[in-house]
């Protein structure tokens, strides 16, 4: 068996958007009231990373083949099972800890990615694995209008609040999520016209995205009209996805420990949480200014402790890593 082809936007999309992630769930939750101007910036800078995973699922799952059955199976494994033996020891924490998970309920926790919360991707990528070979099927031109009808879609629930939802429900829905991976599709399948206007504008294009994300940034984490405020947090993410993609776009090689982290990213994501939790209890916030170690600490923490269990688990594993922990 050949090794799957290698392209360095996507490396860069994964490994860029793990380290967000983490950093993400090292922040105190957005709703929280004494949130510091500090983490309010960082969380509006980092919300591209779920779009970056779909997007990049998007971009490797694409084909204009039929998807064979068994491939589909593999996938389902590979996500499952992994996710399983985690959520069990999620579970096992809530029962160490006194603790309990969003639902309370075992059967709900498993089938809805719920033993922790951030665990609902899961929910969403098996979705889009399942829709996988219909996507495959439908005629090129027509993915097009679907992928409008689903950013408008994605635009009225995630900027301006249309259709509002409980957050639970919100956070699996296939319409706040499903227009990234679609994209991921299309640029996958159209890679050689992509690639042919981008190489030779890179440097003319990154620059106004550059921009771009600065400048949505500092409007997305600024007091101001709602609708403005949220549009642009909304904006950000594209234009951060962007970014990424222009200045990987057609690159013939990755760094090898950027490789490692890319493949490594949903061995860190299921793990990361086991760190993150203990860190924020050693190191909680101050009212009202959370300061920059407890930002810190639970990130670059979580992190490095995520890689590490990965790195030790893939020698103990061996090639049975893959299937058992992600990566």
């Amino acid at each position: 068996m050949t090794s799957p082809r290698r392209f360095a936007e996507i490396d860069a999309l994964k490994a860029v958007g793990i380290v967000a992630v983490v950093l993400i769930h090292g922040l105190r939750p957005p709703w929280d009231e004494t949130l510091s101007e500090t983490e309010v910036w960082l969380g509006h800078l980092t919300r591209f990373a779920v779009p970056a995973f779909l997007l990049a699922s998007g971009y490797l799952y694409a084909t204009t083949e039929a998807v064979p059955l068994a491939r589909t199976l593999r996938r389902l494994r590979r996500v499952l099972v992994p996710y399983l033996i985690a959520s069990l020891l999620a579970q096992a924490w809530w029962a160490w800890t006194g603790g309990t998970s969003p639902t309370g309920s075992l059967l709900l926790d498993l089938l809805f990615g719920s033993s922790f919360g951030p665990y609902y991707y899961v929910f969403v990528i098996v979705g889009l694995i399942l829709v996988t070979p219909l996507v495959a099927r439908l005629p090129r031109p027509l993915l097009f209008p679907i992928a409008g009808v689903l950013v408008a879609a994605q635009w009225m629930i995630d900027a301006a609040v249309w259709l509002p939802v409980d957050l639970y429900v919100q956070v699996r829905s296939p319409l706040l999520w499903w227009a990234y991976f679609l994209i991921g599709w299309l640029l996958r399948v159209n890679r050689d016209s992509f690639e042919h206007w981008i190489v030779p504008r890179r440097a003319a294009i990154a620059l106004p995205l550059a921009l771009a994300v600065a400048g949505l940034a500092w409007t997305s984490a600024r007091p101001g009209p709602f609708l403005l405020v949220r549009s642009a947090a909304w904006l950000e993410v594209y234009a951060i996805l962007a970014l990424i993609l222009t200045l990987g776009a057609a690159r013939t090689h990755s760094p090898p420990a950027l490789r490692w982290l890319a493949d490594a990213t949903y061995a860190i994501y299921l793990l990361h949480l086991f760190f993150v939790y203990p860190l924020q209890l050693l190191f909680p916030p101050t009212p009202l200014q959370a300061g920059w170690l407890p930002i810190l600490a639970p990130w670059l923490g979580a992190l490095a402790g995520s890689i590490a269990s990965v790195a030790l688990l893939q020698r103990l594993l061996g090639p049975r890593s893959r299937d058992l922990i992600g990566a």
